[in-house]
């Protein structure tokens, strides 16, 4: 009976060591300022270290911190917040969400074989859902969710709206809108935008609202450059661009 007992335990531990061995979330690098927070106060991110679900990840200016979550590799950009809301592993299937409340995050995620993947980026307009592939995704006030696949394909989400992204296609969502812009190259929504004193775009003002002035004394942009040099003078002058499309 006694030798019973010890069989029935050792087989429930390994059941509960198999759903749970799987799922790890682990710093593969950290360049500049990177902060997390499990639950208390906000601590310098580290290389080698490994975190928890519900973990939130801050970077500050030119900084950066890479991630491996469950063999899925993910690149916290500068200017970013993001939250691990869930990281479950199993032998047949890995399930991971991502909540990016602000900024730019590059997420490569593994087809991996006789897994069932589930890989979500989820900010307050819409949902992503990735399955062996990659996909650059940034939100922020101004511009919303706007989504680039370099390669493979996608599914966004959004008030029952689905779009599904193939690669080398974007696509791009304001909070508010019912709907979103047209899956095209990026490059053909591009445009130049107006600008602000200190040469910023709105956009840049926008994340220097947010994030306080030193974005601007931490970045030299070309025109702060053209600015400074000698002999310049205030005047118009004329520029021959060429647009190509793929």
């Amino acid at each position: 009976m006694k030798f019973l007992n010890i069989v029935l335990i050792a087989a429930i531990a390994l059941v509960f060591t198999a759903s749970s061995a799987f799922a790890a979330i682990t710093v593969v690098s950290v360049k500049g300022d990177a902060l997390y927070s499990d639950g208390g106060a906000y601590k310098p991110l580290k290389k080698g270290q490994q975190l928890k679900e519900g973990t939130r990840i801050q970077t500050g200016t030119k900084s950066q911190a890479v991630l491996d979550i469950d063999g899925h590799m993910v690149t916290i950009k500068a200017l970013t917040l993001i939250k691990v809301y869930k990281n479950i592993a199993t032998q047949d299937a890995s399930t991971n969400s991502i909540g990016l409340k602000y900024g730019s995050i590059n997420a490569k995620v593994k087809k991996l074989p006789k897994v069932k993947t589930s890989f979500l980026i989820t900010t307050p307009v819409a949902t992503s859902s990735v399955r062996g592939t990659e996909q650059n995704t940034s939100n922020g006030p101004l511009f919303g969710m706007q989504v680039f696949v370099p390669e493979g394909q996608l599914n966004v989400m959004s008030n029952g709206e689905n779009r599904n992204v193939r690669g080398g296609l974007g696509y791009n969502k304001k909070e508010g809108d019912p709907r979103s812009d047209n899956v095209s190259n990026p490059m053909q929504n591009s445009f130049i935008g107006r600008l602000n004193p200190n040469n910023l775009t709105d956009e840049e003002m926008d994340m220097l609202n947010l994030y306080g002035d030193q974005l601007v004394d931490s970045t030299q942009t070309p025109a702060d450059i053209l600015d400074n040099t000698e002999g310049n003078t205030m005047g118009n002058t004329t520029v021959d661009m060429n647009l190509i499309y793929p």
